[in-house]
């Protein structure tokens, strides 16, 4: 071999004229040829669109100026345009949106033989504005080359939902081809993996990747062009490591759980956790999909057993029922936290918050007597403070109601203050 047979990237010499390729191929360069509207190329990813428009660049480079945009985040006209002018090796800096389309039209137009192939690959990630935009760039052709301009999008099937769109209507309607790329099929794959061979010198395909190996790729790929490229190449670089003549089922199988990081025991051979379905395919099994693990392994118990440990258990068996057993925890809750009490006086306040707050355990016995003391002579300064502002509060009650009931002589502030002999004390 003089190269590596399977590409995992857009390589027009290794182009597979599968059937559903083929004839998007055929359909697109018939419509570019002719110039009649847009054709449009759908397929999931890995199945060639890029491919395909690399196949097309490939073919009319030599013809006309072709702009292949592949992975453009192409939101706005503006963005669309700086674009363009790029591929024109065109300064662009410092425009608006009308300067930059005038600008490329002229440089467009400077030829009245010049023609331009737009090839877009990940359409679905254009914004609408420059879908309409791409419409109306097509009505910019010249009297004397009508088709100067001309326009291919790919794109997966969020393109095709988002042409639905009532303000894409117009764009709709340029649409003349609609073309849809497809699996391989069994006999397109076993075609496809010889073909590839034969492209780089293999000159005994057949004996190098044998009919059942060839089978065993197409069912786990299920036919999709990029991954089996991709299981191929891997099968082929493991065989190479073994230092052997050809790929078998087995080494296939190992590339696939290489590839897809499945596990396994490193030779394709079903391990303890896999099982061999009626038609002889592999079945990996993950485990279940249960929530209903042991509760003993959260506790750091033994998981092999669906049994608490003793120390868990209660002593007694719990025999009242879930109404009494909450119940019983309530009023346990409420005797044990209950604070204040309805009645209480400030020392047994005081006795209440030396029993509640003191860390018994943590401090010593020195210290807890302390604190409580201490506690209990803020305490009393708050009483004493209670009383004081309770008897004020009395009196101003009392020389109010004396206010409203008789007439009162007038007097000093001075007579009023020596009423008071605990404002002094209170301040």
């Amino acid at each position: 071999m003089n190269r590596l047979p399977f590409s995992t990237t857009p390589d027009v010499s290794g182009y597979f004229p599968a059937v559903s390729i083929e004839a998007a191929r055929r359909t697109v360069m018939q419509v570019l040829k002719h110039g009649t509207g847009i054709p449009l190329i759908f397929g999931e990813s890995g199945m060639g669109k890029s491919l395909l428009l690399r196949v097309l660049e490939k073919f009319f480079e030599d013809d006309c100026h072709v702009v292949y945009m592949a992975n453009q985040r192409l939101r706005t006209p503006k963005s669309l345009y700086q674009h363009l002018l790029f591929s024109l090796h065109q300064s662009y800096c410092g425009m608006d949106e009308n300067e930059l389309r005038l600008l490329f039209l002229d440089q467009l137009f400077q030829r009245e033989t010049y023609r331009m192939i737009l090839l877009v690959d990940e359409a679905q990630s254009l914004g609408r504005s420059t879908l309409e935009e791409l419409r109306v760039l097509l009505h910019y052709n010249r009297d004397e080359n009508p088709e100067s301009i001309r326009l291919v999008l790919a794109g997966d099937r969020r393109f095709e939902e988002r042409l639905t769109h009532p303000h894409l209507y117009a764009f709709q309607q340029q649409v003349v081809a609609r073309c849809y790329l497809e699996k391989f099929r069994r006999e397109e794959t076993d075609k496809e993996i010889l073909w590839q061979l034969k492209q780089v010198g293999c000159e005994t395909p057949e004996l190098v990747f044998p009919a059942e190996a060839r089978k065993t790729v197409h069912q786990l790929t299920e036919g999709v062009p990029r991954i089996v490229h991709q299981l191929c190449q891997q099968a082929l670089a493991h065989t190479a490591e073994l230092d052997l003549s050809h790929v078998d089922e087995t080494i296939v199988q190992t590339a696939w759980e290489i590839l897809q990081q499945l596990p396994g025991s490193g030779n394709g051979i079903p391990t303890a956790g896999s099982s061999d379905n009626k038609d002889g395919s592999l079945i990996i099994e993950f485990g279940t999909l249960d929530d209903d693990e042991p509760i003993a392994a959260s506790f750091g118990a033994d998981q092999n057993t669906d049994i608490m440990p003793e120390s868990l258990l209660p002593e007694t068996p719990i025999t009242e029922t879930a109404e009494e057993l909450a119940e019983k925890l309530e009023t346990e809750f409420a005797q044990t936290f209950s604070f204040p009490p309805p009645k209480f006086e400030l020392p047994d306040l005081g006795r209440m918050l030396s029993d509640k707050i003191a860390p018994k355990k943590k401090q010593p016995e020195i210290q807890q007597r302390e604190s409580c003391q201490k506690l209990l002579d803020e305490l009393s300064i708050m009483e004493q403070l209670l009383t004081e502002e309770i008897s004020v509060i009395n009196k101003m009650k009392k020389i109010e109601s004396n206010c409203l009931s008789r007439r009162v002589r007038r007097v000093s502030p001075t007579d009023i203050l020596a009423s008071f002999p605990e404002i002094p004390k209170l301040k």
